[in-house]
Order: C-alpha cells, then structure tokens, then sequence
C-alpha cells in the first residue's frame, strides 16, 4: 500500500484509517522576529522597573545610604534562585513552561509593588509607615527571584531556538530593537517625575506607582509573545542525575575563568550601582529628567550605535578581545565621574555613554559564553546559565552591599587636599575604588582567560573599521537605489 509523506496509517482488520498530519513548526524567521518583537515591549518594562523611578519611590519612603545599597544588591542576591530553576527545568525537561509560569509571576508582582507601599501609607492605623519601606523591599525581592528562576530555563531554549552561527549578532540586533521603544519612555519618565517635583510625597510615589504598572502591563505583554515560539523538549532528568551535571561546569576552567572575570567587572560596575543617581541629584544638581537621560537614554543611544558590530565582534573575533578592550576603557571613564559637578553636567552624558558602550561587549561575551555552553552540552545546558548566574550575582551582590557600607561609613566624612579644590566625598571613594577594581580586572583577563580560537586585538579593530568603511560605502547606494525606487513608484 503506497503512503503519502506526512501521513501515517493505522492498520486494523478491514479498516485503514489515515492519521491527521502532524502539525509544522513555524518557519525559522517568524520564531526569531515573535522573540525581537516580545524585547520591543520587554525594554520598556526593563526600563521603567530600573530607573529613576525606582529611586524616587525608595526615597519617598525613606530609604537610608545603606537601604540604596541594598535597593542595588536586592536583583543579585534573588539571582541565586537561579540555580533552583535550573534544576527544575532541566528534571521537568520542558524549558518553556517554566520560563513562562516564572516570568508571569515577576511581572504580575509589579502591580503589588506599586499598590501595597502606597496601601500602607494611607492605612496608618494598620500598620507603621516604617513597613512600607520594608514592605517595597521584600516585594522586589520576590519579583526579581520569581525572575531568576526562570533564566536558565530562557538560556537554554534561547540555545535551541537560535542558531549558533548567528548568536551574538542575532542577539545584539535584538537589543538594538528594544532601545528604540525604550529611549522615548525613559524620556518620558524622566519629564514626568520633573513635573512632580514639589508636590506631597503621596502624589510622587501614587505617579511612580502609575509608571510601575505600566510597565508590568508591558511585561506582560513581553511574556505573553513567547507563547507563539515552540518549546525545545529536552529528556526529563533525575533530580541525582541533575545535581551531578553541575560538575561538568564546575569542572570547565575556561567557562570559569570567564564567568569569574565578568563577575569581578560586575562588582566594580555595582560600586556606583544607584549612587550614580544620587549624585547627579544631590551633588551635581541635575533634574530628573536630566538624570534620566544621563543614565538611561544616552546608555541605549550608544548601546544602539554598538551592539550589532560587538554581537558581529563576538561571533567572528572571539570573546577574549572585547573584554580586553571593554576593561581597558572601564578604567578612566569611572575616574572621569569624580569631575562631574554642575558646571560639567555635559561630562557625566559623555561618560555614561561610554560606560554602555563598553559594557554592552560584556553583556555580548556573557550571553554568548552560557549560550554556546548551553548549546553545546544539552545535557547540562540550564546547570551552565546558573553557574554562570550564580558567579555573576554573587558579585553584583557583594558590589551593591559594598557601596552601601562604604556610603554608610564615610556619609559625613569630607576631604579637601587642596584649597582650590572642592572637596571630596564618599562618592568619590565610590568612583576611585571602582577604577582600581576595574585595573585589576584588566590585569585578570591577560592572566587567566584563554580563548584559542580567537583572534588578535589588531584583527577586531582591523575588521571593525573595515565594517564602518563598507557601511560608509554603501549608505550613498542604498539612498541611491530607494530614490529609483520612488522615482519608479510616482511614475507607475
């Protein structure tokens, strides 16, 4: 009996019934767009949930030096859950579900956070204004480790899902995507929280609570697209077999040392962590619109002009060159931040520009580090992310705790070495010690990490301006071509 492809056939006595064919997977391209589209919305709330807003909320409530420290330390510390979802995605075998349950469960939180403080706040009969702070808190905490669990399920379907040919350029072009939605809203933001300047306490933290909300919806949104992209079943594991695959990470040194060298840069950044903010409100007397667009709107301006020529970087050159070159340019951009002050406001845009820039290489090597490993061992592909998560946060954490220990300690204490010049503060310890520790990472990069497929310093730089020119080049014939193309189109 001839059959046809598709189509299976079940065979009883005296009757042949044929199967209903088993449904295609959507094309590669539609997968990949429904993933940059959900970063579209996703940024916004990303945005908003790690901006001025967050600040203004904890101040508004009454948050100390150290309570901002801990505001900075709060995503690292939940960061840890991350190994938990590792193990329950990698025993459940189903990556999706578990992204999604936990993702849904982040984002949902957003609309207690911004409700339950202000709650509190105008109960005063039920509980001290004091709780709301605590209450915000504990809130984030739980928000951001609802999230955490469910990122090494997202590393190791992204893994699947995208190719590995196309990783870091296909991620950074994503990220590009999302910069677009996000600079007009953090402009907005920012423009919005000015206009409250002045009014009750009540009304500043009822217009961030708005904001918070908004974002969730975004996020939400951001979540809800993922639906449309297939699950990459992987065999369900026992949960002795899943605890003994988080040797074969351990045991990797070359994803070690890269995993700890990123961290050790992720802790020097941490130093500033939200005492950035601070100081262009407190010390440099920036508004919040200007300090929006400082630490929020000029990073994704640069990070869009970057992001696809060190995803590109990535893929061809290697990860070994851009942290090289990423770390040397970290070292005099935080000592350039103790020079900002009223008259240099202009200074602190051109820093945290090049801070981004910069950082968005890290960000490329990391992601495609844990992607490649994910990809590479399917059999300990989630144990990779959260090693890597767990490295990384560890160090976030210590970084943010750090800064407010140290903005804690030297709150009153001030330094003039030279009567000409102002005086110094802990803000200043903050941005010399970040520098050092910055040095240091550098000096860890020559020593410990090893890449032997990748190329040399000379051959990134060579391929990046050999990039510019061929963009240069073909920008007149481009505009050329689409000028014929309207010419013909008015004609027909």
């Amino acid at each position: 009996m001839e059959v046809l492809p598709g189509i299976s056939v079940v065979s009883r006595p005296f009757l042949s019934v044929a199967a209903a064919p088993v449904p295609s997977a959507p094309p590669l391209r539609r997968v990949l767009g429904t993933v940059s589209l959900a970063w579209v919305f996703g940024s916004v709330y990303a945005m908003t949930t790690t901006s001025q807003a967050i600040i203004v909320f904890a101040d508004k409530l009454g948050a100390s030096n150290f309570q901002f420290g801990l505001l900075t330390a709060i995503p690292f510390i939940a960061a840890l859950l991350s190994v938990p979802g590792a193990v329950l995605s990698e025993c459940l075998g189903r990556c999706k579900p578990v992204f999604l349950n936990s993702f849904y469960v982040q984002r949902g939180l957003w609309f207690m956070i911004a409700l339950v403080p202000i709650w509190i706040l105008t109960h005063p009969n039920v509980l001290s204004a004091g709780c709301a702070l605590t209450c915000f808190l504990w809130l984030l905490f739980a928000a951001h480790a609802s999230g955490s669990v469910g990122v090494p399920a997202y590393m190791s379907w992204m893994g699947d899902v995208v190719p590995s040919r196309i990783k870091g350029n296909y991620f950074a072009r994503r990220r590009q995507l999302g910069n677009l939605t996000a600079l007009p809203a953090a402009v907005f933001v920012g423009w919005l929280l000015d206009r409250q300047v002045g009014n009750s306490n009540l009304a500043i933290l009822t217009t961030c609570a708005i904001l918070f909300g908004c974002s969730a919806v975004c996020g939400l949104t951001d979540i809800h697209l993922f639906q449309f992209v297939p699950p990459t079943p992987r065999p369900t594991k026992r949960f002795r077999d899943v605890i003994g695959a988080f040797r074969q990470p351990l045991r990797d040194k070359a994803f070690l040392r890269f995993s700890f060298v990123i961290g050790w840069l992720t802790f020097a950044i941490n130093l500033f962590g939200q005492f950035a903010t601070l100081y262009l409100i407190e010390r440099a007397g920036a508004s919040n619109l200007s300090a929006q667009l400082i630490l929020v709107a000029a990073p994704m301006g640069a990070q869009l002009v970057v992001f696809r020529a060190w995803g590109k970087a990535a893929d061809r050159i290697g990860k070994r060159p851009l942290i090289i070159i990423a770390a040397i340019g970290l070292i005099p951009v935080s000592i350039g931040w103790c020079f900002v002050g009223a008259n240099t406001l202009w200074l602190a845009y051109i820093l945290s520009a090049l801070t981004a820039a910069l950082w968005a290489a890290i960000e490329v090597v990391n992601l495609n580090l844990v992607l490649e490993a994910s990809s590479d061992s399917r059999a300990a592909g989630g144990c990779y992310a959260a090693v890597n998560t767990v490295i990384v946060n560890v160090a976030g954490c210590l970084g943010g705790l750090g800064a407010g220990f140290v903005a804690q300690a030297l709150e009153h204490w001030t330094w003039q070495p030279i009567a000409s010049m102002r005086s110094l503060n802990y803000f200043d310890v903050l941005f010399g010690l970040s520098g050092v520790l910055r040095a240091v990472a550098f000096a860890l990069v020559l020593l410990m990490v090893v890449e032997p497929r990748a190329k040399t310093i000379r051959q990134l730089f060579a391929t990046m301006i050999n990039w510019i020119k061929q963009a240069g080049l073909m920008l007149p014939l481009k505009l050329h071509q689409a000028r014929e193309n309207s010419e013909l189109e008015s004609a027909i």
